[in-house]
């Protein structure tokens, strides 16, 4: 069980904290993340830092927010691109020679173009010239 942080860790955050109300201190933030102390008290003191700037909450909001929209982007464009090539890859297309909506050759480039916007988010579970 973790003990409570050291005094001076303390003493750290509420000179911080008078001397610099609502500015977010970097170098202290620095000092504590390069300093020896176990994880737990290093996330308490940074949270305290964070804690004290009024643009903390406005900037995790928006930080949250453009998470959302991506995620949000990637799904539907996944689904955009699952869709196409089911249709595509449909059997039912295939053996009837009905007419297909898009060439296969085609649709593979556009998954690979997927693969290749999103190459930090997803990746294709089968090894593909063009992909990493």
């Amino acid at each position: 069980m973790a003990q409570n942080p050291p005094f001076f860790i303390h003493a750290v955050i509420c000179c911080f904290s008078f001397a610099n109300l609502n500015i977010m201190d970097i170098k202290n933030i620095k000092q504590i993340v390069n300093s020896d102390l176990p994880n737990d008290y290093q996330e308490k003191a940074i949270l305290s830092i964070l804690a004290d700037d009024k643009k903390a909450i406005p900037y995790i909001m928006e930080i949250l927010e453009n998470e959302r929209q991506q995620s949000k982007e990637l799904i539907l464009e996944t689904n955009a691109e699952l869709s196409r090539a089911l249709l595509v890859l449909n059997d039912e297309n295939l053996m009837t020679n009905k007419k297909v909506v898009a060439e296969p050759k085609w649709v593979a480039g556009e998954i690979k173009k997927h693969y290749l916007k999103w190459k930090d988010y997803i990746k294709c579970n089968f090894k593909v010239n063009g992909l990493p």
